[in-house]
């Protein structure tokens, strides 16, 4: 199985990354897409793959949390690793548009991910997207893209209505949805809903160390917990966790041209 978002480079996992890839590989979770949060993150990202080439796979991007008044400077950073390690990177994220806590940057997150998104479709790789309290304004961004070919991606941890499900579903065959432990917390209204989600377009996550799964949400996550996600996602689309899992790792593969996993 394929963890499609996780972030084991941070420091949280610093004193025992090698026994939580043990642990992940024990539960069936054997690769690892790691999504680059900012500049800060880099080295830290380029490392953990460097030691475990194996079961992980790297994105580069900038995340939108991380966008200040500096960002075109980060920009260039990110830019030259993109190119540097082309040949290892999969996807350019993790990028998009985060106006939940703070809306001071609203202008320069939507330039940087523009300029992300352009990256992308210059280097012909798919985008995994952070979107929060932005559904709308992600969707308009877009939308000035989607005559490009090349143009497709993921809209991570989606944790939003239904109707916000519908419409993203609807805005391209090319956008894949990932569902993580989120949609096991008691007061989720997920499951009721995503199995309008079309089978070849379903992704699962941990994002760890966020998110974790019941139960063991309130402890670190890590990318050993996705066998619970897998869980409660079957039994929304009423299919044994085998079959999920093949689906979802087939999905992964694809998106991220995994060809030996």
């Amino acid at each position: 199985m394929i963890d499609s978002h996780t972030h084991i480079f941070e420091p949280e996992f610093d004193e025992d990354r090698r026994e939580v890839l043990e642990r992940a590989c024990g539960a069936g979770v054997e690769h690892l897409i790691l999504p680059n949060i900012d500049v800060e993150s880099l080295p830290r990202l380029l490392k953990t793959h460097e030691d475990f080439p194996l079961n992980t796979s790297i994105a580069i991007g900038l995340h939108p949390t991380s966008v200040g008044q500096d960002f075109s400077s980060q920009l260039e950073v990110i830019h030259e690793a993109v190119r540097k390690y082309h040949s290892e990177v999969v996807a350019i994220g993790e990028v998009g548009l985060d106006f939940y806590w703070d809306r001071s940057f609203v202008r320069e997150q939507e330039e940087a991910l523009r300029t992300q998104v352009e990256w992308a479709i210059e280097e012909d790789l798919p985008l995994i997207l952070h979107t929060r309290s932005a559904h709308r304004e992600m969707l308009d961004l877009l939308s000035a893209y989607r005559g490009e070919a090349r143009l497709r991606g993921v809209f991570h941890s989606f944790t939003g209505s239904e109707d916000e499900l519908e419409e993203l579903i609807a805005f391209s065959p090319s956008f894949m949805i990932g569902i993580n432990g989120v949609v096991t917390f008691k007061k989720s209204t997920l499951r009721e809903y995503i199995a309008r989600i079309p089978l070849d377009r379903l992704l699962l996550e941990t994002d760890a160390p966020y998110l974790a799964p019941v139960p063991h949400r309130g402890k670190r996550n890590e990318p050993s917990f996705l066998p619970e996600t897998l869980a409660e996602v079957a039994r929304a689309f009423g299919l044994f966790p085998a079959q999920l899992e093949e689906a979802i790792s087939a999905n992964s593969r694809q998106l991220f041209a995994l060809e030996n996993f």
